[in-house]
């Protein structure tokens, strides 16, 4: 049976409780900007209650800045870049009631990346999961953003790259009481999962599946998207479990055929496919995970997401060794690990 991790007692999220007047009295506030490939958050956060004040999101992720800018004349791309943070600033000061130009805005994501503001070395392994060796930079926003800007960069590895998540697993480590001292492998499952092995209080090694992004590929862009078909009701657990099964016996591009067959001789409807496929895809990417390893694997997902992966490691035998961060501290993890940093960058250099 998996293991639930709950919230501290002082760490939740409030979308906009405060009253206008008790927000702007507030001394002690940040602006979280977790900036992602495809997507944009803005936050108010009180840095004291670590209360959300109020947030602005949009699509605009990284990816769409970066082509609008190459479309349009203006050379400078930090200023393109700070021009729409200015926007999201504007919004969430007139959601919040009151004036933010001084309040410090802390960026993590894409944004340090090729593809954002302004591109940032890499922080490397052994990083520290408290954040104190984490790469960032103060950001000369003035004269086009009267904030303060904290550009967070990733860390990499010799074969790996990330961004982003390493900030959330510092915000999760800072809001759950995990032993630091015990080895644990963290699972961000999405486009581009992530697995991050930690010991001894340090990421040591993460790897990058490609699993979401291959489902995708799969489903509609290969022979085999005649072959599934997508449903909003209830997950197929069995089929899906029949995928993981499959996968953990055979070679991936080997297996894949199998949807095929599957349609071909009527075993399977093309709604059952579709988990059968993704049973195939995560199977194969956590097969690797040992059950006679001693340490936990630490799922950082939610709903149906969340369903399937603690299903898949369950055909591993691994179910004991589980343990699923809650929901509501993976909302609030960015802006969690942003603040960690933040404390070792508290004067503007």
């Amino acid at each position: 049976m998996a293991q639930k991790v709950d919230f501290y007692p002082d760490f939740f999220y409030l979308s906009l409780i405060l009253p206008a007047s008790k927000i702007m009295q507030t001394a002690n506030r940040i602006l979280s900007c977790d900036w992602g490939t495809s997507s944009f958050r803005l936050r108010l956060i009180d840095t004291e209650t670590r209360q959300c004040i109020a947030e602005v999101t949009s699509d605009n992720g990284n990816a769409s800045i970066f082509n609008r800018w190459k479309a349009q004349p203006e050379s400078n791309r930090l200023r393109f870049y700070l021009a729409y943070l200015q926007e999201g600033v504007d919004a969430l000061a007139k959601k919040a009631g009151g004036r933010l130009n001084d309040v410090p805005i802390l960026v993590s994501g894409m944004a340090s990346s090729t593809i954002g503001m302004k591109e940032l070395p890499y922080g490397n392994i052994p990083f520290a999961i408290d954040g104190h060796t984490a790469k960032a930079e103060w950001i000369d926003a003035k004269p086009f953003l009267p904030n303060d800007v904290l550009l967070i960069s990733g860390v990499q590895s010799e074969n790996d790259v990330m961004r982003g998540e390493e900030v959330q697993l510092v915000g999760v480590m800072s809001q759950v009481d995990l032993k630091k001292d015990i080895g644990a492998l963290f699972l961000f499952p999405g486009t581009h999962s992530k697995h991050i092995r930690v010991q001894n209080g340090e990421i040591v090694e993460f790897n990058t599946f490609m699993t979401g992004e291959m489902f995708e590929v799969v489903a509609k862009h290969s022979i085999l998207a005649h072959a599934v078909t997508s449903i909003t009701s209830d997950q197929d657990i069995e089929s899906f479990r029949k995928g993981v099964e499959k996968a953990l016996d055979t070679d991936l591009l080997n297996s894949l055929f199998s949807v095929r067959i599957n349609q071909l001789k009527n075993r399977m409807t093309a709604e059952q496919n579709y988990f059968y496929l993704s049973g195939l895809l995560i199977g194969a990417e956590v097969k690797y995970i040992q059950s006679d390893d001693d340490s936990n694997v630490v799922l950082c997902s939610s709903g149906k997401l969340l369903k399937l992966y603690e299903n898949a490691l369950d055909c591993l035998g691994l179910s004991r060794k589980v343990v699923v961060i809650e929901s509501g501290i993976l909302d609030a993890a960015a802006a969690a690990g942003q603040i960690e940093i933040f404390k070792n960058f508290r004067i503007k250099r």
